[in-house]
């Protein structure tokens, strides 16, 4: 008479979970980038949208899961990640343009707008939040 080993001692399989993708890796959905341009040179050089607009905009329509803006918020921020590493926008923190390696690193609250022209200090979004 074999015995079988208790269940709870057999090694587990672990399955991988998701896509895999580390989120500085993930893959937005089409389109959120093209938004993103178009919201940012909608709104101008030297001002800023938040980046829960663009999620906004880009889940109305839809419906189900998709319909939720916030459902879009990691695909925006590695959207907008990219396309400020290709130099397409910029990503601000505080006012300031995050730059180079602590786009990895980005955490917290941050905006969206065109690149400014070099010398200009601040934004002027401080009068009209959209």
């Amino acid at each position: 008479m074999t015995r079988t080993p208790p269940f709870n001692k057999t090694k587990k399989i672990e399955k991988p979970r998701g896509t895999g993708l580390l989120p500085k890796e993930r893959i937005p959905k089409p389109g959120v980038e093209d938004m993103i341009v178009a919201l940012c040179t909608e709104r101008g050089v030297g001002r800023s949208i938040s980046p829960m607009v663009v999620a906004k905009a880009f889940s109305e329509g839809r419906k189900g899961e998709g319909a939720q803006p916030s459902h879009w918020a990691r695909d925006v921020r590695s959207a907008a990640i990219g396309l400020a590493r290709v130099g397409k926008i910029s990503v601000f923190r505080k006012g300031k343009a995050v730059e180079g390696d602590d786009l990895k690193t980005l955490k917290g609250v941050y905006r969206l707008g065109l690149p400014r022209p070099a010398g200009s200090e601040a934004l002027d979004d401080e009068a009209d939040d959209t």
